[in-house]
């Protein structure tokens, strides 16, 4: 697996998430999550400065940990598209709950109640009877590069490492570069809550299951309905669970 790999003959390049990607990835995906997320909209995160900043703390930590995948458009050299992954295990607590405990923001520790009753409400690992699982975090493009297959292509790299990974085949100069806490990581699937068409679309056809089914009416009493969903949510009912099990 190599660290930048061209696209679409050369149209676009794509990215194993490094430190001077950090910036740009970090601001595309906090602007495009705080506009269309589902779980960042019904918080409300864009009307309070400091949830933004504490998501793109977030943000920034999880695609530190070296896991994380970008597309630059190679004739404008920008990052036009991203995704943030992070390895969870049931077995031990990783740096990023530190992060979470510094959360001060109201709208931010809503967003988090919002994620951890969802996962309380469907354990993923016992389900799967998993201890690691590699999660996808937030997933963006910008509107001018969508419906170009972009998004498939980051989810397909990183479920190719994350096999990777757990099979001990990735490259060591790669794999030398991953912090501890993700390189002694063993990740028996891949999972993904999705809250649009597209996205539960995009997973089937990379052999994603669906797990579980949240109504969003189910999504929004958990996080207290402080905001009413956006037109994309509400064209149809469910949010999904998907997994791919290695």
């Amino acid at each position: 697996m190599k660290d930048c790999v061209e696209i679409f003959e050369g149209e676009f390049e794509v990215l194993r998430v490094t430190p001077p990607l950090y910036d740009e990835v970090e601001e595309l995906l906090v602007n495009i999550s705080i506009n269309y997320e589902f779980g960042c909209v019904i918080a409300k995160l864009k009307d309070s400065p400091l949830a933004i900043a504490e998501l793109g703390k977030l943000i920034r930590h999880i695609i530190s940990r070296g896991i994380s995948f970008a597309i630059r458009h190679v004739e404008s050299g920008r990052i036009v598209a991203a995704i943030a992954n992070i390895i969870f295990n049931t077995k031990r607590k990783t740096s990023y709950y530190d992060i979470c405990a510094q959360i001060k923001s109201p709208n931010m520790i809503k967003y988090m109640e919002l994620w951890d009753a969802v996962d309380a409400s469907f354990n993923v690992n016992e389900h799967c009877q998993v201890d690691s699982t590699g999660d996808v975090e937030y997933m963006a493009t910008l509107p001018e590069f969508r419906r170009r297959g972009l998004g498939h292509i980051l989810c397909q790299q990183s479920i190719q490492f994350a096999s990777l990974l757990a099979q001990r085949k990735l490259p060591l100069e790669i794999l030398n570069q991953l912090p501890e806490e993700m390189r002694i990581e063993r990740p028996q699937a891949i999972v993904a809550i999705t809250t649009s068409q597209s996205s539960q679309i995009m997973g089937r056809q990379l052999g994603m299951k669906t797990m579980h089914k949240w109504h969003f009416s189910e999504l929004r009493s958990l996080c207290g309905a402080m905001a009413e969903s956006n037109g994309a949510a509400q064209a149809f009912e469910y949010a999904e669970l998907q997994v791919v099990k290695f």
